[in-house]
């Protein structure tokens, strides 16, 4: 067989374990699942409603080109509807990007560490790639600028950034792509967007007339809980939407995630609800953390990085060793972050059971580091999508 060479490189994506194995493995009622930065309220009791309206008609191909919701997001967000663009997740689309935008002669810019399909995009097109390293955990935007080569087709910015949470505002990102070559695509990927709890926050979508460049990515997997349907979307110019669509697989997204899409943009008051929640436990977990001595990184995300360096265990067992009281989260040894573990905020009790844990591996005694052995269940093996 004479498969794709670039293929080498990479490494196929790893689903974590049903949360049932885990239970029974290690003999638990009930397991948080504070690793995948999932929302733990599900859809919108409207959405419920009428996605069960629409399953009369799934014997039916979707609708491909996403009319309804197509309609309603231009007309929210106050843009002609050929310049929006849908994917199976916003994930779709960044490999769509990748196939648009990425060649072995081309070049790539994305910050390190960060979200891992940059890096796989670059990987399986064959194209030169430059991780650019975030000091203090916070981005460098001149170190950044300064990575771009006259062939750099591609520059991401994940904003929030995940697993770090670092927000950049308006006041350093209009500057910046205002240096940024005109032919380099800007992407800003707004997974986490809406849990951007700061005052005045300016929408990158008024920036599209200015640049034409700048395409923007959202998700409705986050804060509308529909990680399960897999629905995401873009925000570009038509010409950047045209090379997408070229690319993306008919009827690429379902009917059932096109109901609840739309249904879901019609209740920004339940958005705004959660946001408070989730930025309410996001500071609470924080100030614990803070009594407990324990450093965090201050997050706009809808979870936290957390140092587990000076616990009472070496600390690439952390995760594997809160796994087994029954805490899911994300070592960030698994990436390319050493030394932290990031915890998506769950419900009050989820996230208390965490800082429960949490406390009593701080005040362990400190065991002699021992090679860490990955094992089938440890939380390395869990690898959550986002």
């Amino acid at each position: 067989m004479r498969l794709n060479p670039f293929l080498e490189r990479l490494t196929p994506y790893r689903a974590g374990p049903p949360v049932a194995d885990i239970r029974a493995r290690y003999q638990l009622e009930r397991v948080a699942q504070l690793s995948a930065n999932e929302s733990p309220y599900g859809p919108f009791p409207e959405v419920i409603e009428a996605m069960r309206s629409a399953l009369d008609g799934l014997n039916r191909y979707p609708d491909g080109g996403c009319g309804r919701l197509r309609d309603l997001l231009a007309q929210r967000l106050g843009v002609n509807g050929d310049c929006l663009v849908f994917g199976n997740g916003s994930c779709e689309l960044l490999m769509l990007l990748g196939g648009a935008f990425l060649s072995p002669q081309h070049h790539a810019v994305f910050p390190h560490p960060s979200f891992v399909m940059y890096r796989s995009i670059a990987l399986a097109h064959g194209c030169p790639f430059s991780p650019v390293a975030l000091p203090e955990l916070d981005y460098d935007l001149e170190a950044m600028l300064a990575a771009v080569r006259a062939n750099t087709s591609l520059l991401i910015i994940c904003n929030p950034n995940n697993p770090t949470g670092s927000h950049l505002d308006g006041e350093a990102l209009r500057p910046f792509l205002r240096r940024v070559p005109a032919d380099t695509v800007v992407v800003l990927d707004e997974a986490y967007g809406e849990f951007v709890s700061l005052p005045g926050q300016e929408d990158p979508v008024n920036w599209l007339a200015d640049h034409p460049n700048l395409v923007i990515l959202r998700t409705f997997s986050k804060i509308y809980g529909l990680a399960g349907l897999r629905v995401g979307y873009g925000i570009a110019h038509p010409e950047v939407v045209q090379a997408l669509d070229k690319l993306r697989q008919p009827f690429n997204v379902d009917s059932l995630a096109q109901v609840a899409a739309v249904e879901s943009l019609r209740h920004p008051e339940r958005v705004e609800e959660r946001r408070r929640l989730v930025a309410g436990e996001r500071d609470r977990v924080a100030r614990s953390l803070e009594l407990m001595g324990i450093r965090y990184h201050p997050s706009q995300g809808n979870f936290l990085l957390v140092d587990v360096i000076r616990l009472g265990i070496p600390g690439p067992e952390v995760a594997q060793a809160l796994l087994e009281k029954g805490v899911m989260t994300r070592s960030g040894y698994a990436m390319e972050c050493p030394g932290w573990i990031r915890v998506t905020m769950g419900e009050v009790e989820e996230n208390d059971l965490f800082l429960s844990v949490i406390e009593r591996l701080r005040e362990a005694p400190v065991a002699p580091a021992v090679p860490h052995v990955v094992h089938g269940l440890s939380a390395e093996a869990l690898s959550p999508e986002s």
